[in-house]
């Protein structure tokens, strides 16, 4: 019987192989290791050296120093990572690949402010509570308060502020004359002027609903050579009883009792702050109480004019407790405070904004303003 011829590569050549395999992974090992024949710190400086020999390519330019500053951190945290050590009471490995958030506790005698699961709704490692993740800085009314100044820590984080610092509140950061409290009460943005709370929520009425009433009645007219002599009575008791004015002329109170300073006495007249513009004469035929006869009866008017807003008020001879219009007075809050007496038409402003009035009505418990916004068009009631 004959016997097969062997062949020894074929018998073989997985060792073959492996041996091959093994000869190469040991070359390029001693190539490598062969190419680190500087020690780190010779390569750092060789690399400095060859640095410093290149020309600059570019132009130096201003660092923000801020920029810097976080920039070390970043370097700082990456040559000596933080450690972080799995609480006895919990299981796991922080190393796990998660997002994470970090601890809202900033509370100075028991700071926290290490990274944790995003869902977490109380820390793993201090256990104090967490703002839930679903909520935005914005309409979070209720979170974590560590320095008590009544802005939640991320809303006061958002906006650059000092969570730990509470004199912060009452500063003004935007210079809009409102503190960044109540920049947070109104969910406006402290950082931005033009982001602030409605003026108008400072503004109130301050009085009830009254009519101004004209000060004097038209009593008669004289006919002069040139035109006519008006006469008012006037109904305030400091005053004289009567007055005259020409047309064109501003009526003129004069005081009932002289006032004397050093035995001289002073001047005596008081302006109305109203001038005669015109007069018309009329005449109505009425009947007699008890008679068909009828008989004349003066109803001529005057036409005066309010010289502080050039209003105009048609007076009839005779006619008492004269009407001007409704007014009511209001008060400001801000800015130290301010008091404004106003009526329908009336425009007046607070700080830079302007508003008119729209409407006055009486109320059962008081009186509600209607002001208009001029910058926007929009309406507020005052109550």
């Amino acid at each position: 019987m004959a016997v097969a011829k062997k062949n020894f590569f074929k018998d073989h050549y997985d060792w073959l192989v492996a041996i091959a395999g093994l000869v190469l992974l040991v070359g390029v090992g001693v190539l490598f290791a062969s190419s680190l024949d500087n020690s780190p710190d010779e390569a750092r400086a060789a690399c400095a050296a060859e640095l410093k020999q290149r020309p600059p390519q570019y132009k130096a330019v201003a660092v923000n120093p801020e920029i810097l500053k976080v920039l070390g951190e970043a370097e700082r945290n990456f040559v000596s990572p933080t450690s972080l050590e799995v609480p006895n009471d919990k299981k796991g490995s922080f190393l796990a690949s998660e997002c994470r958030v970090y601890c809202q506790n900033v509370n100075p005698t028991n700071f926290c402010h290490k990274p944790i699961p995003y869902k977490s709704k109380e820390c793993p490692f201090c256990h104090s509570p967490q703002l839930s993740s679903e909520d935005s800085v914005d309409v979070a009314r209720g979170g974590l308060d560590a320095d008590k100044d009544g802005m939640p820590d991320a809303w006061e984080s958002k906006y650059g502020f000092n969570p730990l610092d509470p004199s912060d509140a009452k500063l003004d950061a935007d210079g809009d004359t409102f503190t960044n409290l109540e920049e947070f009460e109104a969910k406006t943005n402290p950082k931005n002027p033009v982001s602030h709370p409605d003026f108008l929520d400072f503004l109130t009425v301050a009085s009830e609903l009254r009519t101004d009433k004209l000060p004097f009645l038209f009593k008669m007219a004289t006919p002069l050579p040139s035109g006519y002599r008006l006469t008012f009575e006037v109904l305030g008791k400091e005053y004289r009883k009567t007055t005259t004015a020409l047309i064109g002329e501003e009526i003129v109170f004069q005081l009932a009792k002289a006032k004397f300073v050093k035995g001289r006495m002073q001047d005596d007249k008081v302006k109305s702050g109203w001038r005669v513009l015109k007069y018309e004469k009329k005449e109505d035929r009425v009947a007699r109480r008890g008679s068909e006869q009828k008989m004349s009866v003066d109803v001529s008017t005057v036409d005066l004019e309010r010289i502080s807003d050039k209003r105009v008020l048609t007076v009839q001879v005779g006619a008492k407790s004269v009407s001007i219009e409704e007014q009511v007075d209001l008060q400001w809050s801000r800015a130290g405070g301010k008091k404004l007496t106003v009526t329908t038409g009336t425009e007046f402003s607070l700080a830079d904004r302007k508003y008119k009035v729209k409407k006055l009505v009486k109320g059962g418990s008081g009186c509600e303003v209607t002001v208009v916004d001029l910058e926007n068009n929009s309406e507020k009631i005052l109550r």
